[in-house]
């Protein structure tokens, strides 16, 4: 099944290969994943974003025929792209009627901080968007389906939790949480009530190549960069669940090519936190110059979570995460370094 060339109704360029330059551990052990059904193209939704390109990539690069899908395209791409807005139900309807194998979303307004001052739209964008996937997916005979959801779904862990695995209730106490959390129940629903082999990977905070929204990682290195200081309005011992880009494409295919996952969920973390702090001297420690300082007894008002539990995932997906924050933070410093835009 080829995708159609068409980008706003005009034609685009052929795909080009994809060169895939300093592949990590987790990129190369995608590439020789064996999806469900590699019959049929895949659907891959967020394909101009940081973690569904990273995605289509890796599955372009393993000899899957992809087709990629974002409200614009902000570039060329080694796959074929069909530009569609994820809450305009015939877009995706039409889209979906073409034949997949499998669909992988990772479509969304996908933190907080992009969608604060439009509740209502990411409201609409992260939960009818993925009721628009779940119908189309359900009427045209889609194998598996995959859901980037999230750990804010889980909201703040209660006190005296140290681990919080998969069963954990879902809690959101912001929008954007809230927002994942309703798409993440009506997926496993689908599955459950329509049968759709549907499966949700709960994500941690993401970092590496092609981030370019606002983060403290990334303020942190942009400072270092540009010679400025970093003045942070915080105590830094706020703790995040971070995890690079690689790794969470690399989670995202296996549960492509793992059997019997219907309606599970599974944490998609790296099974540790790092402090605040911690970023700061791993980036002074890449980053000699950088001129961070934190603010003594200043909190925002976070949402403390434990550790996310792993070994579900570990032992399902047969994934583990490679790439540790360290070595993560020198990857990222230095796209940063060549894109400064």
């Amino acid at each position: 099944m080829a995708c159609a060339r068409l980008l706003c109704g005009k034609a685009i360029a052929p795909p080009r290969s994809p060169r895939l330059s300093s592949l990590t551990s987790n990129a190369r052990y995608a590439l020789g994943l064996r999806i469900v059904d590699n019959s049929k193209s895949i659907l891959v939704t967020g394909a101009a974003g940081l973690i569904g390109r990273r995605v289509a990539e890796m599955l372009v690069a393993a000899g899957q025929t992809v087709c990629g899908t974002d409200r614009t395209a902000d570039s060329e791409y080694p796959f074929e792209f069909v530009a569609a807005d994820l809450i305009d139900t015939s877009a995706i309807d039409g889209l979906i009627r073409r034949g997949f194998g499998s669909v992988v979303h990772c479509g969304a307004i996908s933190g907080p901080m992009l969608g604060r001052n439009d509740l209502a739209g990411t409201i609409a964008i992260n939960v009818a968007g993925t009721v628009n996937l779940l119908e189309g997916s359900r009427r045209h005979g889609v194998g598996r389906f995959v859901f980037c959801s999230s750990v804010s779904a889980y909201g703040a862990t209660p006190r005296g939790v140290t681990l919080v695995p998969p069963s954990a209730p879902l809690n959101a106490v912001d929008i954007y949480g809230a927002s994942k959390a309703a798409a993440d129940v009506l997926v496993r629903a689908y599955g459950g009530e329509q049968g759709l082999d549907a499966v949700v990977l709960r994500i941690g905070w993401v970092y590496g190549p092609r981030r370019r929204t606002r983060s403290l990682l990334h303020r942190l290195i942009r400072d270092a960069l540009e010679g400025r200081r970093s003045l942070i309005e915080h105590d830094g011992q706020f703790h995040v669940p971070l995890i690079h880009v690689d790794d969470v494409a690399a989670g995202l295919i296996a549960a492509l090519g793992k059997r019997d996952l219907k309606g599970r969920a599974f944490n998609l973390t790296t099974g540790s936190r790092e402090q605040m702090s911690v970023l700061a001297d791993i980036v002074r420690g890449h980053l000699p110059t950088a001129d961070i300082t934190f603010t003594p007894g200043v909190r925002y008002p976070d949402i403390e979570q434990a550790t996310f539990d792993i070994s579900e995932t570990v032992t399902a997906l047969g994934w583990s995460p490679q790439i540790a924050v360290r070595q993560g933070v020198a990857l990222y410093i230095d796209w940063l370094r060549t894109n400064t835009h």
